[in-house]
């Protein structure tokens, strides 16, 4: 048995640490020699449709065996002891599913029970996490006549009836309308800046992902290009610059582009953004005293979480 640091304690393993892991279907492979330390208090999983996020999170969970590799959750193998894992994570899955005939709070009790609850005490807790979720009244009405996002709570307190370590959430919002989608965001950040599990949500939602986590893994074509804090992702470069200017603008980046040292120009409100090909940022006040304009505001700009991530994919297809 692999010995597991207590939740929150120091030393403790990541929540999930995968080296090489690959998963084929036929001749597609889903996943392609995956590595990655995967650690943080809520973590956003991005990546288009198809970027083998779901496979991951079904390997991660035990119901898919990997075809080589190693993944490790909250310390255990996953080929090794798939019910230790279990048992400390919970998991909501993409989808309406329900069990047909029972009210929501049947629904969580059963979750309950299932995960090894004596009655009484599921009952109990079934109550105190419908509270925590806001379904209120509506817990004694069958699932049957449940709004989506109502369905979507019910399938969060049923993953967290047994207090688990770490909470795998797969495209929860989906389907919802804007504010049951924002209730929904606020309840897991509720999650994530209090006592309860670690949360890793995947998603395709970059909103999702930025409202929500500190941290986020990018998977695109079955592989992992990012891993990190979103600070570090979106930490400002060291070629990338806002700069905000008095005079010909165009000027400005005629002579940016005469003296080679630009990769990119655009505009975002109230500053362009200059992205050069040298570290040097003298370039940009050599264009401004060649142009005859007055630079009054230069800082490294910190790319959005959508630039972050378009550039991740990119060059992953580079490197294809």
């Amino acid at each position: 048995m692999t010995v597991v640091s207590p939740r929150g304690s120091a030393g403790a393993a990541p929540l999930v640490s995968l080296r090489a892991v690959r998963k084929r279907f036929g001749s597609f492979t889903a996943l392609h020699d995956v590595s990655a330390d995967i650690d943080g208090r809520a973590i956003g999983l991005l990546g288009p449709n198809g970027a083998g996020k779901t496979t991951l999170i079904r390997v991660l969970l035990g119901l898919l065996a990997p075809d080589g590799g190693q993944a490790l959750v909250l310390g255990h193998d996953v080929r090794v002891e798939p019910a230790a894992v279990r048992a400390r994570v919970g998991y909501a899955m993409e989808g309406p599913d329900r069990i047909g005939g029972l009210s929501g709070l049947e629904s969580v009790v059963y979750a309950g029970e299932l995960c090894g609850l004596r009655r009484r005490a599921a009952i109990l807790r079934a109550h105190e996490i419908l509270d925590l979720v806001g379904l209120d009244d509506a817990r004694m009405r069958p699932v049957e006549e449940y709004s989506t996002g109502m369905h979507q709570r019910v399938k969060l307190a049923m993953a967290l009836v047994h207090d688990p370590d770490l909470l795998l959430l797969d495209e929860p919002t989906s389907g919802l309308d804007p504010e049951s989608r924002e209730e929904l965001l606020d309840l897991i950040v509720r999650l994530r800046d209090g006592e309860g599990p670690a949360v890793i949500l995947s998603t395709h939602l970059l909103h999702d992902v930025e409202r929500t986590c500190d941290a986020c893994v990018i998977m695109h074509q079955g592989q992992i290009r990012f891993s990190g804090p979103l600070a570090q992702l979106k930490a400002p470069s060291s070629r990338s610059f806002e700069v905000e200017l008095d005079g010909d603008a165009n000027a400005f980046a005629v002579a940016l582009q005469q003296y080679g040292g630009v990769m990119a120009i655009g505009r975002r409100p109230g500053a362009w953004v200059v992205t050069l090909a040298v570290e040097d940022a003298r370039t940009l006040w050599w264009a401004a005293t060649t142009a005859g304009v007055r630079l009054y505001h230069v800082q490294r700009h910190e790319a959005s979480l959508e630039e972050a991530f378009l550039s991740a994919v990119a060059a992953s297809a580079g490197a294809a």
